[in-house]
């Protein structure tokens, strides 16, 4: 189903005509609206996009409103020469992208989306017709959009009711060095951490309590159990209930559980952190094993967690084996 109520597509092509503004932005085809879909859909699911905001009273601000009490046209003009004028300021290269300004409906809010779509070299046929006869050639073409599920892309979806920002930035080369596309350079939004970040500061925060005695080979599949345990528990990572898991059999887990807080706030760390990601439960819900002579081992969590089917076993000689039970039919391949 085409949910796009409009859309606008800039191109920077680096051809004499570029940057080409339409005049006539409207419901885009089918085929392309089902793309332009996948990309929206794609910026708020990743793994590698964060939850932000616009700082308020900002000029980006006030262009994203227009889109409430504006006329979309007027509206999506009106932001991309408002980030083409700071382009050009920083001195960011205007050629081999596209960028596209399409609105939306989900959950009964006006969304909007801007994304920046990076041209990629393909080779392409082509047919030509000489003196009547067919000419068929091969040759490249330098103005192919990315897919919509490719990491190429960059840009954000914005809930127009509530200001809330799903983002998935790049860093650009500027005239005051290097600056993150959209949350710095082209708009002023909070610094925020995407859910990737956010579950790579909470393993680093809890390894840095974590008593002397506990090795990593100990606290990493601890550590992934107890984030799995409260996506399943709760749909979110409690980095409470997850210290509190991971600790629960040290004599000194209240004094860890507050080092734990302590550096939670100091390094300004989320107490509950979505997971909206299919990816990331999926790599909590998987305990991976490599081994120093080559072996590699990736089961389910509850496979591992039962010691009947999976165990590690310290060996007098100072080495390991590893013990994979009741298993019912193997195969090689």
């Amino acid at each position: 189903m085409n949910i796009i109520a409009r859309a606008a597509i800039y191109l920077y092509d680096g051809s004499a005509a570029s940057p080409v503004f339409p005049e006539k932005p409207d419901k885009p085809a089918d085929e392309t609206a089902a793309y332009l879909s996948a990309i929206a859909d794609k910026l708020m699911t990743s793994d590698t996009s964060r939850a932000t905001r616009v700082a308020p009273g900002s000029a980006q601000e006030a262009l994203l409103r227009r889109f409430g009490s504006t006329p979309f046209a007027e509206a999506a003009d009106a932001l991309m020469r408002g980030m083409d004028e700071s382009m050009q300021a920083l001195e960011i290269p205007r050629e081999g992208f596209d960028m596209a300004i399409f609105s939306f409906d989900r959950e009964n809010d006006p969304h909007l989306c801007v994304v920046q779509l990076p041209y990629r070299r393909a080779m392409m046929h082509r047919i030509d017709t000489q003196d009547e006869r067919l000419i068929t050639q091969i040759q490249p073409q330098g103005c192919v959009l990315p897919a919509a599920g490719s990491k190429a892309f960059s840009g954000f979806v914005v809930n127009l009711s509530t200001g809330d920002i799903r983002l998935r930035d790049t860093a650009v080369l500027t005239n005051v060095g290097n600056r993150m596309l959209f949350g710095e350079a082209l708009f002023a939004m909070e610094k925020t951490r995407s859910t990737k970040e956010a579950v790579q500061a909470v393993g680093e925060l809890i390894a840095q309590a974590a008593p002397p005695e506990m090795t990593e080979q100990e606290l990493r599949p601890a550590l992934k159990r107890a984030m799995a345990m409260s996506i399943e528990e709760k749909g979110v990572i409690d980095v409470q209930d997850v210290a509190q898991e991971v600790f629960r059999s040290d004599p000194e887990r209240e004094a860890i559980i507050e080092a734990v807080s302590r550096q939670m706030q100091e390094e300004a760390v989320a107490p509950v952190i979505p997971v909206e990601d299919k990816r990331v439960m999926t790599q909590l819900s998987k305990l991976k094993i490599r081994t120093d002579n080559g072996i590699s081992i990736s089961l389910p969590r509850a496979l591992a967690d039962d010691e009947n089917s999976f165990a590690v076993v310290h060996n007098d000689d100072g080495t390991l084996s590893i013990i994979i039970g009741r298993v019912q039919t193997l195969k090689t391949e």
